[in-house]
């Protein structure tokens, strides 16, 4: 019976100790999934810029003709358009994000104050 106890304390401390190691590393993933989305689309956005680059040399040196040239014109920009918009959805979301964070943060410090309990040591860091 007392091994059956100690062996229930010592799986409860195991999980009390690694489970905001976990949840930490998931924040982490979740994190990194975001930023691996932006990079994306700024490679994306850049690929579609040298493109344009070159659709504009092409058509420069007599390659392209003035209706190819203004059609493949558009659908690069459209292109590029779209890119820029779904990079300034993650960010926005990303920063929103990181604005409910400094919120929770604030009242959890008014709440300290009301109670007279110092303030957490560790911060959020911006990364």
């Amino acid at each position: 019976m007392l091994t059956i106890a100690l062996a229930f304390i010592s799986l409860v401390a195991v999980v009390f100790i690694v489970y905001p190691l976990i949840k930490r590393e998931n924040n982490n993933r979740k994190e990194n999934k975001v930023n691996n989305k932006l990079q994306d689309l700024v490679l994306k956005k850049e690929s579609v810029y040298a493109s344009l680059k070159e659709l504009e040399f092409d058509y420069r040196t007599g390659k392209l003709s003035p209706e190819d040239y203004e059609e493949l014109r558009s659908e690069l920009k459209d292109i590029a358009v779209s890119l820029l918009k779904k990079a300034d959805r993650e960010k926005e979301e990303k920063d929103r994000e990181k604005t409910i964070e400094e919120e929770i943060e604030l009242e959890v410090l008014k709440i300290r104050k009301k109670k007279d309990l110092p303030p957490h040591k560790e911060r959020i860091k911006d990364k």
